[in-house]
């Protein structure tokens, strides 16, 4: 086979659409992973910010749509809206290229409607977005919940195939999954399948191909036009039609080749490609016969009957009647052998839900997610920072290729170079370091979800965390938000919820992420020599009570109702996490963010560098534009940060150098050191190893004590002190922060939480100042 003969036939399910529809922690989108490897995008349901992965089937040419996790198509969450609303024919979530995303809140959609398909499953015109086939993911060891949800997929009217995860759990308690059996009662394909094991994707490319050349529905359960997800495209598609078949076969094609109901009982099977128009309004076959179903659900429901809530629960009782008789037919052909003692998953749970080694064991995994995110990551992004922004004598980096190679065109030394370097190179380097820490809480993440991990640990946290009106699943964002708010707002999408994750996204900026850290100490060890560590532990105790507090108040607006509803955890079993898996989830989730946080970021920093480049003020005659030799507080940033001072006059702090030092901690709280040092026109070398946390301060104490001293007073300057490490806690944590708010509750909302984070902190400073100068 030629090579192009090799692409067609990979292509040639390209207009096929499937739909991978299944509980939460069922496996699904490892399998979606699976089949997609890195064809896939992550994007946002329209009007939503619920994340949808699209994709395409490597060896099938078919768009692939991750769903996400529903127990049920009656949605109580905006997940299971999102599922219902896709089946039955809401636009569905588009993209332009991999990994590309739509607005938070869907309202920013600027591709135009007929921007041109992509070979990944570029945009599609408003008609065509549709789904052709239904992959029901079931839980070999919870077949009961997943077949509630096969039934409502019965309902919206759509052919379904079905692929049965977890059957080693099923088998460590006891249960041998026979897909024959199950497949005999649906009457659709079934197929056992571990989506961990790559030897077994083959097979599940040819099931999934037989799906789409013969499509099956559910057995025993008609179509409802008034079911949430039904599609009358999907309902009325020809495939129920019957052709007449050899006499000898016209038994065994009675039971098993029509499926899905749509057997008339006279023993034809269906026929294809029909014109729809002969089927008039009855579901009948080609012979004239009414079809039959195999079991009778009683009447239809009009759409009248949707606001009822007696025709819901009669809907729900059918359903469930067609879950015990189907369930009860399975067990009886089901092989079973008898289990000693609890599960392996109760065994563990045992000690990791007891009520005295539980929360040790919490916290521990807690203690680690924050090492990781504060200091064990803290090299590698040192080194990955270097490999763009580093200007030392020797180092292989993007900052010295550009300055080598523009010295070789002649504009070494000129604004040029500066810009690059400085700018550019420097934005870069700041993107680059936070790629390693991303990577590795997001692997951590999928380690404690795909383990079933983070599910235990909402539980035990979910009285504590009741009280400020949330529940269990927001502590683990929380308490990562304290190595670094930009992985602790990543956490933050899982949440169900949407106020939930609203307020979660909305008080996370202020945990004191470690960045935070290196400011803190350089300012206790100068004001508070003999009681550092006493200082910086109360500030977080201050951040705590911040987010606390921050939590309670807008309890009141959005989780009043959240917080008196029970949290309802299904606690999966516990599995071992594939490396190959997480490797491919964390890369994707990463690359998500340099694309999106990255360019803010960027900008930002070549902003700040126009600013320093620009002379402005009394000192800057006769300085030219990015003048090596211009002093920071005669340019545009200089200028600018004196602006500034009078606001921070009340809080003891009025000073340019801080305020200048502050401007640039918006950008990045890693920069403030090295701004408050810059701007005293020091070497580097003169500031000792204050950015390393180190002992050794140089200059800085005398220079910062006789700054403070001066704005707030003699006698005062260690109180200005403690007000300015106060706002440094209060205010925005950094523009890749803000990105990323933005990213999850749109530019309208992260505005405001902005706004919001500088009142707060600079009343808080103001407060301290004033109110501790009547004591002192």
């Amino acid at each position: 086979m030629t090579t192009q003969e090799k692409v067609k036939e990979k292509k040639r399910y390209a207009g096929v659409t499937i739909a991978l529809v299944g509980n939460p922690n069922v496996g699904k989108s490892t399998l979606f992973n699976g089949v997609t490897g890195a064809r896939q995008a992550v994007i946002n349901a329209p009007g939503t910010t619920v994340e949808v992965k699209a994709g395409t089937w490597r060896n099938l040419g078919a768009r692939v749509l991750d769903l996400p996790g529903a127990y049920s198509l009656i949605p109580n969450s905006p997940d299971e809206k999102v599922v219902a609303d896709t089946l039955a024919g809401a636009p569905a979530p588009a993209h332009v290229g991999a990994y590309s995303r739509a607005d938070a809140l869907g309202a920013h959609d600027d591709a135009p409607a007929d921007a041109p398909t992509s070979e990944h499953g570029g945009r599609r015109g408003q008609a065509d977005q549709h789904v052709d086939l239904v992959l029901a993911i079931l839980d070999g060891g919870a077949l009961t919940r997943s077949l509630y949800l096969v039934a409502q997929l019965a309902q919206t009217g759509y052919p379904v195939a079905a692929v049965v995860h977890m059957a080693d759990v099923a088998a460590d308690n006891g249960i041998k999954v026979n897909p024959s059996v199950i497949s005999r009662e649906l009457g659709i394909p079934v197929m056992v399948f571990d989506p961990r094991k790559r030897s077994q994707y083959a097979q599940l490319d040819r099931f999934v191909e037989q799906a789409i050349l013969e499509p099956r529905r559910v057995n025993g359960i008609d179509a409802d036009p008034s079911a949430p997800g039904y599609n009358a495209r999907a309902a009325t598609n020809p495939l129920a039609i019957c052709r007449l078949s050899d006499a000898d076969e016209r038994d065994l094609l009675a039971q098993t080749s029509c499926g899905g109901g749509s057997a008339c009982g006279c023993g034809h099977e269906r026929a294809s490609g029909l014109d729809l128009e002969q089927l008039g309004s009855g579901p009948v076959c080609g012979c004239g016969h009414e079809r039959a179903s195999s079991l009778d659900l009683g009447p239809t429901h009009t759409a009248d009957s949707r606001c009822s809530s007696d025709a819901e629960l009669e809907r729900a009782t059918r359903l469930f009647g067609w879950v015990d008789r189907v369930e009860s037919a399975i067990n009886e052909h089901t092989e079973r052998t008898q289990t000693h003692g609890p599960s392996r998953s109760d065994r563990v749970d045992k000690v990791l839900l007891n009520p005295v080694v539980g929360p040790i064991v919490f916290l521990a995994v807690m203690w680690l997610l924050f090492k990781l995110a504060g200091e064990w990551v803290g090299p590698v992004q040192d080194y990955f920072d270097g490999l763009f922004s580093s200007t030392d004598e020797g180092a292989i980096s993007l900052a010295n290729g550009v300055s080598w190679l523009l010295g070789v065109v002649g504009l070494g030394g000129t604004w040029v170079d500066s810009l690059l370097v400085g700018g550019l190179c420097t934005g870069l380097g700041v993107v680059a370091s936070f790629v390693p820490l991303m990577f590795t809480i997001f692997a951590a993440l999928s380690i404690l979800e795909d383990s079933g991990y983070m599910a235990r640990a909402a539980f035990l946290a979910d009285r504590l965390m009741r009280r400020i009106g949330l529940d269990g699943r927001v502590v683990l964002p929380l308490i990562m938000g304290f190595g670094c708010n930009l992985p602790s707002l990543a956490a933050a999408r899982t949440l169900p919820s949407p106020a939930q994750r609203l307020v979660t996204v909305l008080i996370t900026p202020y945990t004191s992420c470690a960045a935070r850290l290196t400011i803190f100490l350089m300012i206790a060890k100068i004001f508070f020599p003999d009681n550092a560590g006493t200082v910086v532990f109360s500030l977080y105790l201050v951040s705590i009570t911040l987010v606390v507090v921050g939590a309670w108040v807008l309890k009141f607006f959005f989780t009043k109702n959240d917080a008196q509803s029970p949290l309802m955890l299904i606690l999966p079993a516990y599995q071992v996490p594939r490396a190959l898996v997480l490797l491919r989830q964390a890369l994707s989730r990463s690359w998500v963010f340099v694309k999106g946080a990255g360019k803010i970021i960027v900008v930002m920093t070549m902003v700040v560098w126009l600013l320093g480049a620009i002379p402005m003020g009394p000192g800057a005659a006769g300085k030219s534009f990015a003048d090596p030799e211009l002093p920071m507080e005669d340019s545009a940033y200089g200028q600018v940060a004196k602006v500034l001072e009078p606001a921070f006059e009340p809080a003891g702090f009025g000073d340019w150098h801080m305020a200048g030092a502050l401007m640039t901690g918006f950008v990045a709280k890693e920069t403030v050191v090295s701004s408050i040092v810059a701007s005293y026109n020091m070497d580097p070398e003169a500031a000792g190893d204050a950015e390393d946390n180190g002992d050794d301060l140089g200059e800085l104490p005398d220079l910062l004590t006789a700054t403070f001293t001066q704005t707030a007073g003699e006698g005062y300057q260690t109180l200005a002190a403690i007000a300015f490490l106060v706002f440094v806690l209060a205010y925005t944590p950094c523009l890749a922060t803000v990105a990323e708010q933005a990213r999850l509750i749109g530019g309208k909302r992260t505005t405001l939480a902005v706004i919001a984070q500088l009142v707060i902190a600079w009343a808080l400073a103001v407060g301290i100042f004033q109110i501790g100068k009547l004591f002192l």
